[in-house]
């Protein structure tokens, strides 16, 4: 199974591709080229911030998951460990006192509320 970085970096390559021929096309069809113009100002932006976010996720290959700074963002761990971890915090986060806490809750809101122990 593969990451979401994976993935991510896979749709990142295909939209680059695709607004590199789009701007093509618009400076073909204008004849010109001109950063003032937003038929080929907008897509150029857009597929210069791609560029930055697929360089950023390329260059974090190397380090363990948690040490590289999109890591909060996009996940770079495989998803059979991300399951594993994911399971594993939820079993330590014990849901067996939840229904004392709703209990105390709902004492406290009764008690607010008709003003009585």
């Amino acid at each position: 199974m593969e990451s979401a970085a994976s993935r991510l970096t896979r749709l990142l390559i295909g939209f680059i591709l695709a607004l590199m021929v789009m701007t093509s096309i618009s400076i073909l069809n204008e004849g010109r080229f001109s950063f003032s113009d937003t038929l080929v100002a907008a897509p150029i932006a857009i597929g210069v911030m791609a560029c930055i976010l697929l360089v950023v996720i390329v260059a974090g290959r190397g380090r363990p998951q948690g040490a590289w700074m999109i890591d909060p963002w996009i996940s770079r761990e495989p998803e059979d460990e991300m399951r594993s971890r994911l399971e594993r915090e939820r079993d330590e986060a014990s849901m067996q006192d939840l229904g004392s806490k709703w209990a105390r809750m709902e004492m406290e809101h009764l008690e607010s509320k008709h003003g009585e122990e």
